[in-house]
Order: C-alpha cells, then structure tokens, then sequence
C-alpha cells in the first residue's frame, strides 16, 4: 500500500510526536474530513440530502489515494478550522485559502485550486464598476466572515452590506437595493444560474487565493503523503476533469492575471 509504505519511511524520518496523525490515521483506516455542506459547487446536500460537489468528490479520490476511507463530519463553520487543529477532524475540504494567518495556526498540503475575488452587478450595468475602488461612494453586498468581506473591507469608502449567505445579496443586486455583491469567481457561475435573477459576473478583483487542504501542524510524514496523493490525482487529469465538472472551468491552474 503507497500510503502504509510512505508513512513507514516517514516514520523512521521524523520525530514520533510528528508521526501521531499518520499512526491514529492508519490504526483508524479512514480518513475524517470536515465539511460544512452549505456552499455549492464546492459542498453541499442534494435533493436527496446526500452530500455532493467538487470537495467532496475531491476527497473520496483523495482518501482512495492514500488506501483509506473517506469519513465526511458535516460541522458548524465556529467548529471547522478548530476542529482540525485541535485533531477532532482529520482534515477539512472546504473552500478554505491558505492566507498567511491561517498558516501560523494549521499547516496546509499543496494548493488542489486557485480562485479570486468576482463581482456581481445588474445585467443591464452600465458603470465602470472594474474595481473595488470603483466601488467608492456605492453598496457592496458581502457575505459575512468571508475572505471577500475581509478585503472590501480595506477599501475605505465602500458601503458594505452583510449577509448570513449567498443567496439575498444577488436579490438585492437584481432588485437595485445594492450595486454590486463580491464572491467567488469559482462560485458565481453557480450561484447566478441558480439564483435565476437578472444579474451577470463582473470583474474579478483582488489577488489569486490559493484554496489547500488543512490539517494539525507538526505531521510532516501526513502532509508528504496527501501532497504526493494530490499531485497523482493531478498528473493523471482527474483533477482537472473534476474541476471543468463542477466549475465549468479548470481551477487547478492559477488564473491568469
């Protein structure tokens, strides 16, 4: 098994306390994996309350990847990252970018996908709303605690509106309550087509995230082996495949700026 053989060279490698998640990982033979299931593509229940999405199946090819089975914990968004860094969770597969203050908390594997912050505007918009700062002077629909809502923040001038979801601030776009919403350029596809509002995608604003997988600090044998799972799920295209599946669009590969 690749992964028994990868943990025991690992093993030998590191200090033992370093070797504690591969070791309960392998006695357990599953692979915990904290989700939140509430943010299609990336995760979320069907019809028929089943967990589904790009994550998801992310994860079911990850775990195979490393001769495990792929336990998913639908949890709270408060208990997602704790989770993980106190070891309650092994993992979390969801939407999460590997920002410079999350690395101080939680080690990260190699990015599995690259996003950016997208506009949302009327359908009929005729302003040069390109920018954030363009945004100066006008409301800006954000979702709350989001990454988004973050940087909008830094930009003085915005009138932000917060939202517990998605869903109301393309509402209020469509019915002229606001002048634009801020998410995920991976997301709005989805969210548009879904909303069947008359609005389209705007710019994409802000910088590149990196969206990687996180997991306890200090378990250098754990991380070598899913980046080394990562990067045959990359070589052979299923990545790729699973990726134009669910986003129309290869997010694998940073954007180009």
């Amino acid at each position: 098994m690749r992964f028994a053989i990868g943990v025991l060279l690992a093993t030998l490698l590191s200090p033992w306390a370093q070797a504690e998640l591969i070791d309960d990982i392998n006695d357990r033979g599953e692979l915990r994996i904290a989700v939140e299931a509430n943010m299609a593509p990336f995760n979320f229940k069907d019809e028929n309350k089943k967990l589904s999405g790009f994550e998801v199946e992310l994860g079911e090819l990850l775990a195979k990847e490393l001769d495990l089975r792929a336990d998913f914990v639908v949890v709270e968004s408060n208990d997602l990252l704790q989770g993980v860094e106190s070891g309650k969770y092994d993992i979390a597969l969801n939407h999460v970018a590997a920002t410079p203050e999350l690395k101080e908390r939680l080690d990260f594997s190699e990015p599995y996908a690259y996003s950016s912050a997208q506009l949302i505007v009327r359908k009929e918009e005729k302003r040069p709303l390109s920018t954030l700062d363009a945004l100066k002077g006008h409301s800006l629909g954000v979702v709350q605690g989001s990454q988004f809502a973050e940087q909008a923040r830094g930009v003085e001038g915005v009138d932000l509106r917060s939202y517990p979801d998605a869903t109301q601030p393309i509402k209020d776009v469509a019915n002229d309550q606001i002048d634009a919403a801020i998410s995920d350029r991976l997301l709005v596809p989805y969210a548009i087509r879904d909303s069947q509002q008359p609005v389209s995608k705007g710019a994409t604003v802000g910088p590149i995230l990196s969206l990687a997988i996180p997991f306890q600090k200090g378990n250098p044998a754990f991380q070598s082996a899913v980046d080394n799972a990562l990067q045959r799920i990359k070589a052979d295209g299923r990545l790729s495949e699973l990726s134009q599946k669910w986003f129309g669009m290869d997010a694998s590969k940073p954007p180009k700026q």
